[in-house]
């Protein structure tokens, strides 16, 4: 009767030990229910954070309007992305906040067994149950302690997304010209927060930022905007190419600052830009400051430099505020007339040119000059006797730099920018002196493919002035506002602003560039000269 009595105490003890163990602590993970506002639809996918040692971090498509997922209790996040055709995506960040159900019978089961166990330490045989209760009501009291004690919710349920605006065919094309990042010293900063609370409250533990400034012209940013305004109709496809430019109203950008807020281990970014309508006169217009923020992601430790996506999906919400705010009201249905506005000031020069063509291409050498400034050189063209000179706007485009002209006898006077157009890539220098040899200039166009022609200029270094290259007239391009002459003739770095002569001397036009690439040679460009009077509002006297 005792062996009995021992033996059902043994299987009471085994069966309390294997039964009631920390139960919470095998709550590994819930499963989910994550569902979209019925009325988008059911095109919304659902994407679930994933990690793998062959992708690294990357989402996993769930589902469309509604999935289950299970979610691991033992992350302390888990990123949920919602995408739909023609919406902005967005990411929900989910955190374990749900206490473990489980808990509650580790407590139960604790307390129930302590009194099993003080209840057969008075049997006359105590031992096998007195130490299976006691040993599983430990057990159970461990797996109350510990994890997880918060676990994920049964069910998420999230807003619609919001759209992209869409474009208006009556209006014309936008384009952007370029995304610029200009972060100027602590203006990249670093805001840690503890929890998701805090966050919402505001409630910042530290913050750090960054001693260095931040200036990258034209980001590749502006291909995705660009994409995305094409996407949505704002743009129509345009015809381009080397000489087919679509009009367009043509949009810049530009990164001002950058918060980094993390939370735990994910983050977002806090961004501040500025747009403004380009035009290449340097016309001050509007310009609209948003501050918008980015989707959730994982921080990457190990690569603590910007996340171009995040910054990207944020500029792109920021475009659109951008579109939508006072600053473009009327502006975004008509492209305006920069260039009556650029030139309206202005007044005809008269310049006085010789009548007659000098007669050889050497007598036309003293009338080319090299323009030098800190940043490097080019070269012009002297038009008239009392100072005139002819070159490219690039050549002179940074205003604040003063600029030398070195003539052919070695003299070196200071030049003064009397004005320019970026258009046409044409600027009028004046130096005060007397006495130069000017060219005579070809005003009436009349030039002709495979006629010969001659590359005047300083290519390379300073020292190589008034080089000379030959070749003939390839042919004449229309390029937007602007009529080219394609030529073979040698162009180097520093030719710009430089003569394009026939043999008998003449000016026919004013070398501007050359078309650089793997294999491409013999392809140079110049602004035919009969175009000066026209972009610069001249006036040649003989």
């Amino acid at each position: 009767m005792r062996i009995a009595s021992f033996s059902l105490y043994a299987m009471c003890g085994v069966l309390l030990l294997s039964c009631a163990t920390g139960c919470s602590t095998f709550y590994r993970s819930t499963s989910s229910q994550i569902a979209i506002n019925p009325s988008q639809g059911a095109d919304v996918k659902i994407l679930q954070d994933t990690w793998d040692w062959n992708e690294g971090f990357h989402y996993t498509h769930r589902g469309d309007g509604m999935a289950w997922l299970n979610l691991n209790n033992e992350e302390s996040v888990h990123l949920i992305r919602l995408e739909q055709p023609g919406h902005f995506p967005v990411v929900h960040p989910l955190f374990p906040t749900s206490r473990n159900p489980l808990k509650s019978l580790d407590l139960g089961m604790a307390a129930g067994l302590s009194t099993v166990s003080v209840s057969a330490s008075k049997r006359e045989s105590p031992a096998p149950l007195f130490w299976g209760a006691a040993v599983s009501a430990v057990a159970n009291a461990v797996g109350f302690f510990s994890g997880p004690k918060l676990v994920y919710e049964k069910a998420y349920f999230f807003p619609e997304l919001d759209a992209v605006p869409k474009g208006n065919p009556a209006n014309p094309p936008l384009k952007i010209e370029g995304f610029h990042m200009r972060i100027p010293e602590g203006q990249h900063s670093w805001h840690y927060f503890k929890n998701m609370e805090k966050y919402s409250a505001n409630r910042v533990e530290f913050i750090s930022a960054s001693d260095e400034s931040i200036d990258i012209e034209y980001s590749n940013l502006d291909e995705p905007l660009n994409a995305l305004l094409q996407e949505q109709g704002f743009q129509p496809i345009l015809e381009e190419g080397m000489f087919h430019r679509g009009e367009a109203i043509q949009l810049s950008g530009q990164l001002t600052a950058v918060e980094e807020h993390r939370v735990q281990n994910i983050v977002r970014y806090k961004i501040q830009t500025e747009w403004w309508i380009y035009n290449a006169f340097s016309l001050k217009t509007d310009t609209a400051k948003v501050t918008t923020e980015s989707n959730w992601t994982l921080y990457n430790f190990s690569n603590p430099s910007f996340d171009r996506d995040l910054i990207a999906e944020a500029t792109h919400r920021a475009l659109f505020e951008a579109l939508d705010s006072p600053a473009f009201v009327g502006k975004l249905n008509r492209i305006e007339d920069l260039e009556a506005e650029w030139t309206k000031s202005w007044e005809s020069l008269t310049i006085d040119t010789p009548s007659e063509p000098i007669g050889k291409v050497s007598a036309a050498i003293p009338s080319v000059v090299t323009v030098s400034a800190s940043d490097g050189h080019g070269s012009g063209c002297i038009l008239s006797s009392d100072g005139y000179i002819v070159t490219n706007y690039h050549v002179i485009a940074d205003g604040s730099l003063d600029y030398l002209i070195h003539f052919h006898d070695g003299s070196v006077l200071p030049a003064t920018v009397v004005r320019y157009h970026p258009l046409y890539d044409l600027a009028l220098l004046k130096v005060d002196t007397v006495g130069l040899t000017p060219f005579h200039v070809l005003t009436n166009g009349a030039i002709e493919v495979g006629e010969e022609a001659f590359a005047l200029g300083t290519p390379y270094d300073i020292d190589l002035g008034a080089s000379v290259t030959k070749g003939i007239i390839s042919g004449k391009r229309k390029d937007g506002n602007r009529t080219l002459i394609q030529t073979d003739v040698s162009i180097s770095p520093g030719n710009s602003g430089g003569a394009l002569i026939d043999s008998d001397g003449t000016l026919i036009g004013v070398v501007n560039e050359k078309v650089l690439g793997t294999g491409v040679e013999g392809i140079g460009f110049a602004i035919p000269a009969a175009v000066l009077s026209e972009a610069l509002m001249l006036e040649f006297k003989r």
